[in-house]
């Protein structure tokens, strides 16, 4: 008895699939969808109206075109792995010497430059402070 009970509950059930929930189409201007029935609602069938075969052959373009997708993702990444950046976009620096800047030749007769006094290395590397002696009593 119980076997038949089974099958008779999953008959009801597949038979009420089948059939789909009620839905209502509710609301002033009848654009709310509801599965509760509403006081201006009319009843709407959401059943699929696709035949067997038509749903076989939505399912079958929508599996081609899942793999026309990742063929074409595949391709795009083998050629995104093949460019190579050009040498202009590379911001590192340059190893070889014949693109280092020269030397500037030292104005005057002889190839030799002057050492300069103290007061003229002061604005070059180093920075100075002069701190003014205090007023009054001198620092011993």
């Amino acid at each position: 008895m119980k076997p038949a009970l089974i099958a008779m509950l999953s008959a009801l059930s597949c038979s009420s699939a089948m059939a789909g929930p009620t839905v209502y189409r509710c609301g002033p201007d009848h654009n709310v969808y509801s599965q509760l029935p509403c006081a201006d609602g009319e009843a709407v069938d959401a059943r699929d109206g696709r035949t067997a075969k038509q749903r076989a052959e939505a399912e079958a373009a929508a599996h081609k075109q899942a793999e026309i997708g990742s063929k074409m993702e595949q391709d795009r990444l083998a050629r995104e792995a093949a460019v190579r950046p050009s040498s202009a976009m590379n911001l590192a620096p340059v190893a070889h010497a014949a693109s280092a800047p020269k030397a500037k030749a030292a104005k005057g007769k002889s190839g030799k430059t002057k050492s300069k006094s103290a007061k003229d290395r002061q604005g070059d590397d180093e920075v100075r402070i002069i701190v003014p002696a205090a007023k009054g009593k001198p620092a011993k």
